[in-house]
């Protein structure tokens, strides 16, 4: 389930440069401790590897600038949220709709609009906008030091681990063991690379239009959990534009 939220200020809302953390924590806070201790320290495993199947966008607004090292931007602003695990969206949207103020940072901020978004229809062949940058990686060694090796979209990897992240995200949504299956992710137009920083880790990001190529029922079925890595901390968020 996707919700939109447009948020409203009363005065600048500041915020710093890469404020992913900011909005984590705001998502995080806008859950009954039981599910956002669980989202946060337990989550959905698939072997050893951990999943929070959230993710969210960049926000947006009208206008914006940088002064100082902070982002001063003008109100109202709009961020999609989105979770594989209906019952997590609904208790955002519950929770906001009740809350008086909403803390993002140190900024107060008011509910002005809430939509839960309809479902896009996904083909074959389906293009595609990144709301928040795609991050493909590997971990890996070197003498005995782990280093960060990042993909772009005209590398094999690229596609490779993202169909791999699909199959892991499909099973643990569905419970349905998902056999090899025919996928493929390509840039239909330039892509932008972006660096975002969070807790201190830069994670390097895609940004652009891509064609994707494969079942739609699979794509439909993670498409609120992100695609590519670290999704709860604001990557891979996707919409279907065609």
């Amino acid at each position: 389930m996707r919700i939109k939220l447009v948020l409203y200020s009363e005065k600048i809302i500041d915020l710093p440069l890469h404020y992913n953390q900011t909005v984590q924590g705001m998502l995080y806070k806008s859950l009954p401790k039981f599910l956002s201790d669980f989202l946060h320290d337990v989550g959905f495993f698939y072997q050893k590897r951990k999943f929070k199947l959230f993710t969210f966008s960049k926000i947006f607004s009208t206008k914006q600038k940088i002064e100082n090292k902070r982002l001063l931007i003008n109100p109202p602003i709009t961020l999609y949220i989105s979770s594989a695990i209906n019952d997590v969206a609904k208790q955002w949207g519950s929770n906001f709709l009740k809350k008086d103020i909403i803390k993002l940072g140190k900024n107060n901020l008011f509910l002005e609009e809430i939509e839960i978004m309809s479902k896009p229809k996904i083909k074959e062949e389906t293009i595609i906008k990144t709301l928040s940058p795609i991050t493909v990686y590997r971990t890996k060694d070197n003498n005995g030091k782990k280093y960060t090796q990042y993909y772009k979209p005209n590398e094999k990897e690229f596609n490779e681990l993202i169909k791999l992240n699909i199959k892991r995200k499909y099973e643990i949504i569905t419970g349905k063991k998902l056999e090899d299956f025919p996928f493929s992710i390509f840039p239909v137009s330039e892509f932008k690379e972006n660096i975002e920083k969070f807790k201190n880790v830069f994670i390097k990001g895609i940004e652009g239009k891509f064609k994707i190529k494969t079942d739609p029922e699979i794509l439909r079925t993670i498409y609120d959990a992100g695609i590519g890595a670290k999704n709860s901390l604001g990557f891979g968020m996707i919409e279907v534009i065609g």
